[in-house]
């Protein structure tokens, strides 16, 4: 059954009269369609990626008023993920405390805490220094299992029965010499 309609629209797009032979039509050709749905397809998403900026600088302002942080607050104003963050709650190289099973805050200070410490030019108790796990002062597994001649597996066992504190270093697991060297080293 066909219309016998007639009404005369002005094309959403190209703004040119035309006779419509529905009351939907809203473009007076498939051409016009074609780039007026390109065109408000390219302001949505700008429109998304305004509405994510914006939402993202409202972020970093409230973020910056609290002294708690949680997990994902401080990975998003470090720009780390949030495994990262865990692994330095993990190995106790930024306070934290957990209330449960998903709220782990960290306070600003410790984060602030955190970079003070690696400054060259703050003074730091030298014995916290000899604690420390570094480069200069540990194993890597790989070095540790080949100087002993033990699988990294077993090195890791081991490891993890003592409780001896190891620390991620990129892509190294680093172990520090004296606590490895204890281990193996055969008493008289």
């Amino acid at each position: 059954m066909s219309s016998n309609l007639s009404i005369k629209k002005r094309c959403e797009h190209c703004k040119n009269e035309f006779f419509a032979k529905t009351t939907k039509t809203r473009y007076c050709s498939l051409d016009c369609n074609r780039k007026h749905y390109k065109i408000l397809a390219k302001q949505k998403k700008v429109s998304v990626v305004e509405t994510a900026i914006k939402f993202k600088i409202n972020d970093i302002t409230e973020i910056n008023k609290k002294d708690f942080l949680t997990v994902k607050e401080a990975a998003f104003i470090l720009s780390m993920s949030l495994r990262t963050i865990y692994r330095l709650v993990e190995n106790k190289e930024i306070n934290a405390y957990n209330f449960g099973v998903r709220k782990t805050l960290i306070r600003r200070k410790d984060i602030d805490f955190y970079f003070d410490l690696s400054m060259n030019n703050i003074d730091i108790n030298k014995d916290h220094l000899k604690n420390m796990i570094t480069t200069e002062n540990s194993y890597s597994i790989n070095e540790a299992s080949e100087k002993y001649n033990i699988s990294t597996s077993a090195l890791y066992n081991l490891i993890n029965r003592l409780e001896i504190p190891k620390k991620q270093y990129g892509k190294f697991v680093l172990v520090k010499k004296a606590d490895i060297d204890s281990i193996f080293v055969k008493h008289d």
